[in-house]
């Protein structure tokens, strides 16, 4: 059942292909091109000096390594040796961490905001949602099933169960506002959902779930309401450990590039609360030798920081029910970090959004980003047979009606790395949006 395909195909080469199913996913997956596009996409915005900091290739092997380390981890707690049968080996494990970010479009959250605006009235734009349509449709390595991925893996990307007008919030901006209001980043930030074209890959995905099972995976756990999105309540169990390694990822390595690049100090981390929830961990470290170590111009002893807390995160996992009510395993149980991990995590990510993604530098170069992504649409729109690719452009000729139209050019778009954005708007307009 999980290693089902949509397409039915078991043994894809010949008898001679001995791999697992699973093996042969984490294959395709590599040799993807959108995945190989990953490398020119960065992690954190406006860090393009040297080559030191993480891409969203670097920093999806990263997440990969931890959801593996969190797999064994669990696998030595007696405590869940009744539930060993349901963890993800780790060919399941690393196709669903290398995947968690192939569907974010160039210049980061600031782009799917600026796409998602672009295509507000033609079923909206949202990373995680791009990410099932490019494993089922848009990467046609295998037809028209796209990568033909198992059932249990592309179960475990989908972060989101639930469509995109169970969500959107009922009252959204007008869009008659001028444009420097318009794409504000509070005004047009996408509910985080699939969108409604993808729903027959979803019914084939949610086919050997019991309908009770599935009406509660897609409930939600907030309703949307005036100008707030709705939000899913559920997600998977292998999602959930993609999700806790993907957090620690952000919260620890992508601390490391900021402190390498000067974009946080040893000031703007230190403090009462942060040594505090230091304390009540498990790390044997004292607060204050961990921050010379974090701060330190030697990168051993950087790293050895580093390593102390990403390997007291990883140990800090526990398997809990979110709901008893689920029959399937991989729906009842999710992961968590224990209490006093959670809350060292969330400093650590909250400094770096305070310092870095929200630093004056990084808005302005997000907003560069976002001008990019609207001029491209609007030039592509005004003038599509001649200015997409030609498989683009042959897919938008065959279009079936507007909104398949604009998510022609929206794929294409989404699909571009940050350099390629940069230099085909400069070929269009002449201009060289410089970033910082």
């Amino acid at each position: 059942m999980w290693t089902h395909r949509r397409s039915g195909q078991k043994n894809q080469r010949n008898a001679h292909d001995h791999r697992e199913p699973y093996e042969r996913d984490r294959t395709r997956v590599i040799h993807s091109p959108s995945f190989r596009r990953l490398q020119d996409k960065t992690q954190i915005i406006g860090m393009n000096q040297g080559d030191f900091h993480r891409t969203r290739l670097t920093h999806s092997l990263e997440v990969a390594s931890i959801g593996m380390s969190i797999v064994r981890n669990l696998t030595l707690n007696p405590e869940v040796n009744q539930l060993c049968g349901l963890l993800p080996d780790d060919d399941l494990m690393t196709t669903i961490s290398l995947l968690h970010d192939i569907g974010h479009p160039p210049f980061g959250h600031g782009g799917e905001v600026a796409l998602n605006y672009m295509m507000r009235d033609h079923g909206g734009f949202e990373s995680n949602g791009q990410t099932l349509r490019l494993l089922t449709h848009l990467e046609n390595s295998y037809g028209s099933y796209g990568l033909d991925l198992t059932r249990r893996s592309l179960l475990g990307i989908l972060k989101y169960p639930v469509n995109r007008q169970r969500v959107i919030a009922p009252e959204l901006p007008s869009p008659s506002m001028p444009l420097k209001q318009r794409i504000r980043i509070n005004d047009w930030l996408p509910p985080k959902a699939y969108f409604d074209s993808e729903q027959p890959y979803i019914d084939w995905l949610f086919s050997s779930f019991n309908p009770s099972d599935i009406n509660l995976f897609q409930s939600l756990r907030k309703e949307p309401k005036q100008g707030t999105h709705g939000e899913a309540a559920y997600f998977s169990f292998d999602c959930s450990i993609m999700d806790t390694a993907d957090d620690i990822a952000y919260g620890v390595h992508d601390l490391e590039d900021a402190i390498h690049l000067g974009l946080i100090t040893r000031a703007q981390l230190d403090g009462q609360t942060f040594r505090h929830h230091l304390t009540q961990t498990g790390i044997s470290i004292k607060p204050s030798k961990l921050l010379d170590k974090l701060f330190s111009n030697i990168i051993q002893e950087r790293k050895q920081a580093i390593g102390e807390i990403v390997n007291y995160l990883i140990s800090s996992v526990r398997i809990a029910s979110v709901n008893p009510n689920f029959e399937n395993l991989l729906l009842r149980h999710n992961i968590h970090l224990i209490p006093e991990a959670h809350m060292l995590l969330e400093d650590l990510k909250t400094c770096i959004y305070r310092h870095v993604i929200d630093a004056q530098s990084a808005r302005i170069a997000e907003h560069g980003g976002q001008n990019i992504i609207i001029h491209l649409f609007e030039a592509i729109h005004s003038n599509p047979s001649h200015l997409l690719d030609l498989k683009s452009r042959q897919v938008y000729e065959n279009a079936a009606n507007e909104n398949t139209a604009y998510r022609t050019i929206c794929d294409y778009i989404a699909n571009l790395t940050d350099s390629g954005a940069r230099k085909l708007h400069e070929r269009l307009y002449g201009i060289n949006f410089t970033h910082t």
